[in-house]
């Protein structure tokens, strides 16, 4: 990933975490489809200039986060409610194949860029959207996240998930 932030704005890589969260939650509010869960796992960051490069403190980082559902009997109607929604947001969208299984792409807004998909797998929605790429280190955004959770903190993008204690060994 190399993408960079527009100059106008450049928000934190947690922010960036919540506006993705904020988004795929919202945009799910959209449509007349229960089941939302989130199937790659909570909000995660990856990097977008690794520490390696240029030391810890230039490193660069930006969350993700998605959210399935069963399929829908709209897709078009669906996909052109998302991209309305989308649109609404100030997003740059377009729509791929929109008169079978349509997909919505969409940039700028609150977010760096989203993805509406009526033909995911396992006869599945999708809905996903990255953050802008944000000061700090993935390896260390990840770590400290994982260890509130540890305490019990919910962090936006935990609804739903399905935690398995470790068996014993």
């Amino acid at each position: 990933m190399s993408e960079k932030n527009t100059p106008e704005e450049t928000i934190s890589a947690r922010e960036g975490r919540d506006r993705v969260v904020e988004l795929v939650f919202n945009t799910a509010e959209q449509l007349d489809i229960t089941g939302w869960w989130p199937r790659n796992g909570s909000a995660a960051a990856q990097e977008c200039t690794p520490e390696s490069s240029h030391g810890r403190e230039d490193a660069t980082a930006s969350y993700s986060y998605d959210r399935w559902a069963p399929r829908g009997t709209d897709h078009i109607g669906d996909a052109k409610r998302v991209a309305e929604y989308w649109e609404s947001l100030g997003m740059s969208v377009r729509t791929v194949n929109p008169t079978t299984h349509p997909t919505v792409f969409a940039e700028g807004g609150p977010v760096l860029r989203a993805e509406f998909d009526t033909y995911a797998s396992d006869e599945s929605y999708s809905i996903s959207a990255i953050a802008p790429c944000s000061p700090g280190d993935a390896w260390t955004l990840n770590e400290e996240d994982s260890a509130e959770r540890d305490q019990g903190k919910v962090l936006p993008g935990d609804e739903g998930l399905v935690l398995q204690e470790e068996p014993p060994q």
